[in-house]
């Protein structure tokens, strides 16, 4: 699966240019920069090709929207998740988890409440109740996008995924026990930025150290077959992340203009 990230709410013709590239899914970006509900409920829109729904024969988006929430999982700030599942976005990605329990909080924010006694009852979710805007942009009713709405694989039918982000020592450390003790959890995103800043090598995402740490977070989520995913800097990152088992490979567009490198070049700049 490849993943493009980071999209700014409000940004249209980023919205648009990420969605033409043929992404599976994109990031919007919300954790460093602003909050902004209705500019996210705006871009979706933009994400949305009628031409390929037809097509496809299918409800869902061609490209996917996952949302990169700004409280770190040490924050349990449930009504920022609640609010973000409520624009209708399929995906819900959270900064710096640590723990077990960190996680078990995330899972229980993105669930709708279950059944007692359903298969799939733990953990129990405390997600509120009001689908007014995600129903119209799955194109469901409001009963069918409550039953859509959970976590994959929790709920095998479940169209919802949550993968947070492993960018710590101390996350490094709890990944098996997290993904051991707690369920709900889509697939996990090595993070390389703000581990390199811990282990006091701050940019240098290539150093051994975090590479190290990157392995580690791989072999765990291979144990638990949870998919990992990492981001692709450079074009041969691609092929070396694939062979090392990473099934989510996130990459960073850039503006390129063609015929402007060619103009400086012809001129000696």
């Amino acid at each position: 699966m490849f993943g493009g990230a980071v999209v700014v709410p409000g940004n249209i013709e980023g919205a648009m240019a990420f969605a033409d590239l043929g992404y599976d899914f994109i990031i919007f970006e919300m954790e460093h920069e602003g909050f902004n509900l209705p500019n996210l409920r705006l871009s979706l829109q933009f994400l949305l090709n009628r031409k390929r729904i037809v097509t496809k024969a299918t409800l869902q988006p061609d490209v996917v929207p996952f949302v990169r929430v700004p409280p770190n999982a040490r924050e349990f700030n449930q009504w920022v998740i609640k609010q973000t599942l409520d624009t209708g976005v399929y995906g819900l990605i959270l900064p710096h988890l640590d723990t077990a329990e960190q996680a078990r909080a995330a899972v229980i924010a993105c669930r709708y409440p279950q059944a007692t006694g359903a298969p799939d009852h733990e953990p129990s979710g405390q997600r509120g109740w009001a689908p007014l805007v995600a129903p119209r942009y799955w194109g469901l009713s409001a009963s069918e996008y409550t039953e859509a709405a959970d976590l994959w694989p929790l709920d095998p039918r479940g169209e919802m995924f949550f993968m947070p982000l492993i960018e710590g020592v101390e996350g490094v450390r709890n990944l098996p026990s997290i993904l051991r003790d707690v369920k709900g959890i889509s697939a996990i995103w090595a993070g390389s930025g703000d581990l390199a800043m811990e282990l006091g090598v701050p940019c240098n995402m290539t150093d051994p150290g975090v590479e190290e740490g990157y392995q580690q977070i791989l072999k765990a989520c291979k144990d638990f077959n949870v998919p990992c995913a990492c981001i692709a800097f450079r074009p041969e990152d691609v092929e070396r992340r694939l062979a090392q088992g990473f099934r989510i490979i996130i990459t960073i567009p850039t503006l390129v203009d063609r015929a402007f490198e060619a103009g400086k070049k012809l001129a000696g700049r």
